[in-house]
């Protein structure tokens, strides 16, 4: 019943994309998609007000691309619901109006979706972020997995990416057939790329070149790491025709979303850093270096999780971000999951001793942890909690409500609707009765 429903709204969506004939800016990457998604959004808002769309439910892949279409949200197991959505979709169809600009996030998990998109919904403008290993099981061979990103690129009118990701970059010189554009931080020779930067609490600044051209760029955000979420909507402007002031002028009310790298306050002006929605080997070894670079004198704690479907690579990543914290100068680390249990706390369990490092198979448990860690810190000290780990069976903004100082707060943390609360309490009860 799932694949007749799949391939129904696969139909519709695409005979609606053919109809209307919106302008479609797709994005891909391994890292960072659903924010460079909503920082679009946001900047193509502030130009097209009503007639530009994205999933408000951060949908990709094969049933997200074809819910966005229809501007629909997934009725889950509600048969019902699933065909008034798409009686919704037909009605669409039939329908004169339409936004004008979709922005959809290409995400894939398995050999041929890209395929499967794109045939739906191919691309004017692809915006390539960066490529590492993920979705492994379905792509144990590294290199299926980036020609399947590649697709995207091959199927657009236009293409923006990331030239210091150099396997991007390396395929990419042979699309001499389209226009690309491109943005970095490392190799300056791009359409525009970014230096001195400097990340500061709640500010982040850095100077934007675009050939002789300098402008000096302030955000509410955190680490360096979001310059690479910024530059592909500068870029986007230019390939629309924009000069830079004129980009910065609109892209202005730029946020994390809930659970990335937002910012929630604490007792002793200490503060979480919540990435708590999802994480990866990047994500987590940019928080890693993110404390590093913090002030000495602050109490340093690592909330993380597993980082999932690696699969084969689990050992390599997992093993690769001990070191990092061994390496580290971070005061506190707790751990949850089978695989931060397996390959992360034996490693830094023998360089540190059971003092500062501690494992739980469950969030809450190991958020208790937490908040005894920072009750147990020098009085007058700032603390900083940096949380980060994958999303399935993970969710550590549950553990963060075991020492969020403000409970108002929680509705800052992401999958906090019925619909999330009833599996996660689930599956809490699930981890309880095992233990």
């Amino acid at each position: 019943m799932k694949k007749i429903f799949l391939i129904l709204l696969a139909r519709l969506s695409k005979q609606i994309i053919k109809k209307h004939r919106p302008f479609i800016i797709g994005i891909t990457g391994t890292v960072g998609k659903t924010t460079v998604t909503n920082f679009v959004y946001d900047f193509l808002r502030t130009l097209h007000g009503e007639r530009v769309y994205m999933s408000a439910y951060n949908y990709n892949g094969e049933f997200g691309i074809p819910l966005t279409i229809l501007q629909s949200k997934s009725p889950k197991k509600n048969f019902i619901l699933w065909i008034w959505v798409y009686m919704k979709g037909i009605a669409m169809l039939l329908k004169r109006s339409y936004p004008r600009y979709l922005v959809l996030e290409y995400g894939i998990d398995h050999p041929g979706e890209m395929d499967f998109l794109i045939d739906i919904a191919p691309p004017d403008i692809a915006i390539l972020l960066n490529v590492s290993k993920n979705h492994v099981e379905s792509f144990p061979v590294f290199q299926d997995y980036v020609a399947e990103k590649m697709k995207l690129a091959q199927a657009a009118k236009k293409v923006i990416y990331n030239k210091d990701d150099k396997i991007f970059d390396s395929l990419i010189q042979g699309l001499s057939d389209k226009e690309v554009l491109s943005y970095g931080v490392k190799d300056t020779d791009c359409t525009i790329y970014a230096k001195n930067i400097h990340a500061h609490l709640e500010d982040l600044s850095f100077s934007l070149v675009k050939s002789d051209e300098s402008c000096e760029m302030h955000y509410p955000l955190i680490g360096e790491f979001q310059v690479y979420n910024i530059l592909p909507v500068f870029t986007l402007g230019i390939s629309l025709g924009m000069d830079v002031q004129s980009i910065r002028e609109r892209l202005t009310n730029i946020h994390p979303q809930k659970g990335r790298w937002s910012v929630l306050k604490w007792v002793c002006e200490s503060f979480i850093i919540d990435g708590s929605y999802n994480g990866g080997y990047n994500s987590i070894s940019g928080g890693i270096g993110y404390l590093n670079g913090l002030e000495s004198d602050y109490n340093k704690i690592l909330f993380l999780g597993d980082m999932r479907e690696l699969w084969d690579y689990s050992k390599e990543l997992h093993t690769e971000i001990a070191e990092q914290i061994i390496a580290s100068r971070v005061q506190s680390v707790v751990l949850v999951g089978e695989e931060m249990k397996h390959f992360v706390y034996p490693l830094v369990l023998q360089a540190w001793g059971e003092d500062r490092v501690f494992s739980f198979l469950h969030a809450r448990l190991a958020g208790k942890k937490v908040r005894d860690i920072i009750m147990s810190g020098p009085d007058g000290i700032k603390t900083f909690i940096f949380t980060k780990g994958s999303q399935n069976c993970i969710y550590l903004e549950e553990g963060i409500k075991e020492f969020l100082y403000d409970l108002r707060d929680v509705d800052k943390l992401c999958r906090q609707a019925e619909y999330w609360m009833d599996i996660k309490n689930h599956f809490f009860e699930s981890v309880i009765a095992e233990i």
